[in-house]
């Protein structure tokens, strides 16, 4: 039988979090596949294949809309029953998402130019500034990560 504290945390946002959690990592996995599907786009330059990376962005796209849907429903439902420095938490984690993907998109941006302008000074700064700021934004995503673990040991 389990003690009270944790029936009362199973019945108060340690599910809702374990869920965002399961989303999180079906929006990583599309990271994943957007990255591998870019490598192997630029490996096709300079007559690049477009139509198939067009796709990839298609169906990743969708994953990450279906994604974010989930989770601003659970931060609702979170902020519903009175869990808001949890729902806070994943709001801010939602910013930094968006943020993330488009410097996602500047760097892959980038990255062909670097790629069609080998040796192009300007171009790989460019690739290591938006490298730099992408640095950023995911150790703030780890952050929240981390405080969002928090209440989920704590139930609070």
């Amino acid at each position: 039988m389990k003690d009270q504290s944790v029936m009362v945390m199973e019945e108060g946002v340690a599910p809702l979090i374990r869920e965002f959690y399961q989303q999180q990592e079906e929006r990583v996995h599309s990271y994943r596949l957007l990255e591998e599907g870019h490598k192997i786009y630029l490996s096709t330059g300079p007559n690049y294949d477009f139509p198939t990376f067009r796709q990839l962005v298609h169906d990743v796209t969708q994953d990450f809309k279906r994604v974010s849907e989930g989770i601003i429903t659970l931060e609702k439902r979170m902020r519903t029953d009175g869990h808001v420095a949890p729902a806070n938490l994943v709001a801010k984690l939602q910013d930094a998402e968006k943020r993330k993907l488009e410097l996602t998109v500047h760097l892959q941006l980038s990255r062909q130019m670097a790629a069609e302008n080998e040796g192009g000074e300007l171009e790989e700064a460019k690739v290591r500034e938006v490298r730099g700021e992408l640095g950023k934004v995911v150790e703030n995503i780890n952050d929240h990560l981390a405080d969002l673990r928090y209440h989920l040991h704590t139930g609070e």
